[in-house]
Formats: C-alpha cells, sequence, structure tokens
C-alpha cells in the first residue's frame, strides 16, 4: 500500500517521500527526505467539484488540497479518488477555544456564500413527511419501552428510567411545535437564506497557519440551510464547559428571522431522539436513554424552550 502511494504522489504531484504514517483508513501522513509533511487521503465523488466552487468564490478560510500536475484538487488513479494536502500540526488548545475558532469560520463560510432561495414545497414537504413518519415510529417505539419497564418488577434502572420519561415527552410537544412553523414556512415558499455548510463540523477540523483559522475536511459539505451546521457544532460542544445559549445565540441573533433557529432547535432535538438505542430493559438501552434525555433536559431548559 505505501508503494502504490509513493508511486500515485510521485506521478500526479512530484512528491517523493519516506515515510508514511497510517492516521485513519482513509488519511495518510507521509515525510519527505527535505522535511516536509503532506496529508494524503481518499476522498469521494464531487470533493474536487466542491473546492473549486469555493475558489471560485475568493473563500479563505478553507484549507485546500494542492493541486495536482493536471490542476486539479483530487486525483483519480484507476477509479480511487484521493487529495494531497500539506500537513499543519493541529496544536494541543483548550477545547472551548478551538469550540469559538471553529464557530467563527462557520460563520464565515456562511455568511460569505449566502444566497437567497424560496423552500421547495415538493422537495422539503417530502423531506418533513418522512421525518415525521420516522419519529412517529420512534416515539411508540420508546412508549413500548416504557411500557415493558413499568410492567417488570423494578431494578437499578426501571425507577430512573420512568423519572426521566417526561423528558422525551417535552421534546415530543416541542418538536410538534417546530415542526408546524417548519411546514408553514414550507408552504408558502418562504424565502430564506442557503449557504455552502460544511456538514461536518468537529474541533479537529479547524486549524491554524500563519496565524489564520481554516476549515478542512469537507467532503460532506454541501449547499442547505446554515443552521444545519450549528446543530452539528452544539452537539460537538455539548460537553463542554462554556454558556451554550450565549455561544449559540452570538451566530442566530445574527438573522433577523426565527426561521433558522426554529430548525436549528427542532434538529437538536430530533438527533437526540434519534439517537436513544432502543433493545430491551439492558444497560446498552438504559444508558443510551438516559443520556439522551439528559440532554434533551440541558437543552430545554438553556434555552427555554418549555416557556416558548
Amino acid at each position: 500500500m505505501i508503494n502504490e502511494l509513493r508511486e500515485k504522489t510521485n506521478r500526479q504531484y512530484n512528491i517523493d517521500f519516506e515515510k508514511a504514517q497510517k492516521l485513519t483508513d482513509k488519511t495518510y501522513k507521509v515525510k519527505c527526505v527535505n522535511g516536509n509533511c503532506f496529508i494524503i487521503k481518499k476522498t469521494e465523488l464531487y470533493t474536487s467539484e466542491k473546492y473549486e466552487f469555493l475558489k471560485s468564490l475568493g473563500i479563505d478560510n478553507v484549507l485546500y488540497p494542492i493541486e495536482n500536475n493536471n490542476n486539479r484538487f483530487v486525483s483519480n488513479d484507476n477509479g480511487k479518488l484521493y487529495y494531497v494536502m500539506n500537513y499543519i500540526d493541529n496544536k494541543l488548545e483548550y477545547r472551548e477555544i478551538k469550540a469559538n475558532k471553529l464557530k467563527e469560520e462557520l460563520m464565515k463560510l456562511h455568511f460569505n456564500t449566502s444566497f437567497k432561495k424560496e423552500l421547495s414545497v415538493k422537495n422539503s414537504r417530502k423531506k418533513m413527511e418522512d421525518i415525521y413518519e420516522y419519529l412517529q415510529y420512534k416515539f411508540n417505539v420508546i412508549e413500548v419501552f416504557i411500557r415493558s419497564v413499568e410492567a417488570r418488577p423494578f431494578d437499578e434502572y426501571s425507577i430512573i428510567i420512568l423519572k426521566n420519561y417526561h423528558y422525551i415527552l417535552d421534546a415530543k410537544k416541542i418538536m410538534a411545535e417546530y415542526q408546524k412553523k417548519l411546514i408553514k414556512h414550507i408552504k408558502e415558499g418562504k424565502s430564506v437564506n442557503y449557504s455552502f455548510v460544511h456538514n461536518n463540523p468537529k474541533l479537529s477540523h479547524i486549524v491554524e497557519k500563519g496565524g489564520n483559522n481554516y476549515l478542512i475536511s469537507l467532503e460532506k459539505s454541501k449547499v442547505g440551510i446554515p443552521s444545519l451546521d450549528i446543530v452539528k457544532l452544539y452537539l460537538q460542544v455539548e460537553d463542554i464547559d462554556i454558556d451554550k445559549k450565549e455561544f449559540i445565540m452570538d451566530y442566530f441573533n445574527r438573522y433577523d428571522d426565527e426561521f433558522y433557529f426554529d430548525y436549528f432547535c427542532f434538529f437538536v432535538l430530533f438527533y437526540y431522539i434519534k439517537g436513544i438505542i432502543v433493545n430491551d430493559k439492558d444497560y446498552v438501552s438504559s444508558q443510551s436513554f438516559l443520556y439522551a434525555a439528559s440532554a434533551i433536559k440541558k437543552f430545554i431548559n438553556t434555552f427555554n424552550l418549555l416557556e416558548k
């Protein structure tokens, strides 16, 4: 595999490395004789087009792959796609600092690629209907789980599960209200901001070079509602000791439309409910249920969603 990588990079980039270290299933760090280090990463279809699109807009807070000898960001070797980037050490920082840097760079990406577009009645409504059907199924499964807990002799899990069930019901109630609002916007063909969204914002996906911060790993990126990135960012930072409300509202206060915050609240709760594992009253299911209930409680209280 290493010899194959060396041959590819030599042919496509005129890079000849002497050492290679596997970082993930898709990523290698390589070091050349002169000491220069690079990242070689397997990638997916359309990655090159995404980077080219951002480059054409002059987006400067994204770390771009090195162009190959054909002036392309992504190389294709017998159907296997990969790109090469300069290696930047993801230096150790407090997670609170990384979180704020990531939020700032997502903001720049969103606002610098923003454009107005009407919500598609056909596509958006179909998506919401699919989500509604899934939630109906998932809440039914959870209810059956609760009934099974009630029907059995109480043990170490039973009481704490039953005591926390009302947080799941609170989420169900709140989500129903937000879903009504979102469907109303869809039916009206509301004009909203779309942006290029990272779609996989993690603290490891921001690096610093020359005093500037750059987003990396854009394989899952797409054009969509910018709130989606903030949903996934919140899920990344939920365990970090920061003022979550101030951290999140710093982003949404820049919009004069509650649609974006409504979208955020609905989908944060959606991901919590989706993540609940319900097999039986065993350790895995119990811990999954209790984690989701606790996270939902904190989220609802942080943003005063029941009061709203």
